[in-house]
């Protein structure tokens, strides 16, 4: 029997890391978001925190810089945003094959789909001023500020995702599930995404 595995994609501001996280913890699969960063750097033998700048960001034509740090894991030569996507990719397909778990945005999605490893795509949505007010909540900021870092991280994701898939982002063809967030708030929407893959996976 393959592996359960979950893709989820979110707008900023919709509470998708959380929802994702609580989500494993409901269903007891493995969770990766950000430790995606942290796997791809030990295998390119590179700090993490070269990575965590270009993480989910398509490379600037512009402002190339070429890669040439790292050990033989790490593909030379193109952008630090290209092999960190490269890395990622690798290590998305391993853990797909490898456990249950769910997969944090990195076109994840995509990835799978493309190297025939089934899995079931999410893509949590909301409002945006809903979504501006959970991340004023969140970090702290004020109205302005947090307008602009959702504007701005709405903008990359969909750039990044757009750039390795061909596809566009949020489309709700592109997923087998889109969800709004706001309607029923971060816990019941994780409770409701749960019960529908214990439906889905019946063996949990």
């Amino acid at each position: 029997m393959g592996k359960r595995v979950i893709a989820l994609g979110r707008q900023f501001g919709s509470g998708g890391r959380e929802i994702a996280y609580k989500l494993s913890q409901a269903l007891g699969f493995a969770y990766y978001d950000r430790e995606l960063i942290t796997l791809a750097a030990e295998r390119a033998e590179v700090s993490e925190a070269l990575f965590a700048e270009k993480d989910e960001k398509a490379a600037n034509p512009w402002l190339f810089k070429a890669f040439y740090d790292g050990g033989p894991k790490a593909r030379q030569g193109g952008s630090a945003e290209d092999v960190l996507f490269q890395l990622q990719s690798e290590i998305i397909e391993e853990l797909a094959t490898e456990r249950d778990c769910i997969l944090v945005g990195r076109c994840a999605d995509h990835i799978l789909e493309s190297r025939r490893i089934d899995c079931l795509s999410l893509f949590i949505c909301a409002p945006f001023d809903w979504r501006v007010r959970h991340r004023m909540a969140l970090d702290g900021l004020d109205e302005r500020a947090a307008k602009a870092l959702v504007e701005k991280t709405d903008k990359q994701r969909e750039k990044y995702y757009e750039y390795h898939t061909g596809r566009l982002w949020g489309l709700p063809e592109n997923y087998d599930l889109c969800i709004n967030s706001a309607r029923l708030g971060i816990d019941r929407t994780a409770a409701l995404l749960a019960e529908h893959c214990r439906q889905l996976f019946p063996e949990i």
